[in-house]
């Protein structure tokens, strides 16, 4: 049995690596077909191109994993099939599913893989193609990240704010310094938080301190202060990192902070539960693609298993951005259920596929 099992693993991982390398090729050929030309305009140097490009490998690579082994799957176990070597192994008395443990135990350890990279190279990865794309190629202004206390200093103004929230474009833990001629302070605004709302700053709980004309200050503690300020939240933007520049462990922190500061970060915990489920989807593909390539005997189902596999998968990949899209960040369906919804569904068939199987 150990031999067995040795030799499915060999297939199945040959096949493997020939399909990874050929999925990120392709893709990485057709985004350099796709932007080459953005490149060259912005007169971008080829090293920074070839960096954007090399830099992109983790990203494509963990999200065409799942798709390997998904056809991996199907062809190993398919082309064991046309050679009837499923039917020795069948008529020997071992399942179907001690012939394909190999198959399935392989599939974890590459979820851990795509785990691992989601975790520990994309956000470093990442962050340096955005920079580059957002920066060198489309000539937008540099960003500097800050998920925790800020300063940001406007038109005559300086703020300190605790975080800024872009989907409700909302400022907590909030101070406004406002400046008149010669550095003059004329007016503080302490406030728990803020929210651009109608064109202007409406700002919550607070303080409100002005500048008399004989000198001294004033000083008005409200409940809620409208402000028409010449900062805009777009202004504020590029002081908040995107998820996708975060590892978990960050983003986990970064939703427990903001939740603390009493808003409702729908879009981070929707992404924090998408970087857990993804990484499922590489033993749900197995689940699918092992069935599909003994759907009939001799591998006659062949053909007709490769093309439904690629259906599959392009329907999981869309499945998978639109329900986190169209019903996570709306907040139509709560963020756990958005995120692993997809995989419940997917799991399932795949399940159902598996176990019936003729053993």
């Amino acid at each position: 049995m150990r031999i067995l099992a040795l030799y499915v693993a060999r297939e199945f991982l040959k096949l493997f690596g020939f399909l990874v390398v050929g999925f990120v090729a392709i893709f990485t050929l057709f985004d350099f077909i796709e932007k080459v030309d953005n490149f060259m305009e912005a007169g971008v140097p080829g090293s920074a191109m070839f960096s954007y490009f090399l830099l992109q490998v983790p990203e494509i690579t963990a999200l065409m994993i799942p798709m390997a082994i998904l056809m991996a799957s199907i062809l190993s176990l398919g082309l064991m099939a046309k050679k009837n070597e499923i039917v020795a192994v069948k008529s020997s008395g071992i399942s179907i599913f001690r012939f394909s443990l190999p198959i399935i135990l392989l599939a974890m350890v590459l979820a851990l893989g795509v785990a691992l990279i989601n975790e520990v190279v994309l956000p470093i990865t990442k962050s340096r193609t955005n920079y580059i794309w957002n920066v060198r190629v489309e000539k937008q202004p540099g960003k500097l990240y800050q998920t925790e206390h800020f300063w940001f200093k406007g038109q005559n103004s300086i703020y300190q704010v605790g975080v800024y929230l872009p989907d409700s474009q909302s400022l907590s833990k909030v101070t406004c310094y406002r400046f008149g001629p010669e550095f003059t302070l004329t007016e503080r605004i302490d406030a728990e938080r803020a929210r651009y709302l109608g064109g202007k700053w409406v700002f919550f709980n607070g303080l409100y301190q002005r500048r008399l004309p004989g000198g001294g200050y004033s000083a008005q503690i409200f409940k809620q202060l409208e402000m028409t300020l010449p900062e805009k939240p777009s202004d504020f933007s590029q002081m908040s990192k995107p998820s996708e520049e975060m590892s978990l462990g960050e983003l986990a922190r970064y939703v427990a902070k903001l939740e603390g500061q009493g808003f409702d970060p729908i879009r981070q915990r929707v992404d924090m539960q998408a970087k857990l489920s993804f990484p499922f989807v590489c033993l749900i593909m197995a689940l699918i693609g092992i069935p599909l390539a003994m759907f009939k005997e001799k591998g006659r189902f062949l053909p007709a298993a490769i093309i439904i596999g690629l259906g599959v998968a392009l329907f999981y990949w869309v499945g998978f951005s639109y329900v986190k899209t169209i019903f996570g960040y709306s907040g139509i369906l709560p963020p756990l259920i958005t995120a692993w919804l997809p995989n419940l569904f997917f799991g399932l068939v795949g399940l159902f596929m598996f176990t019936h199987v003729k053993q």
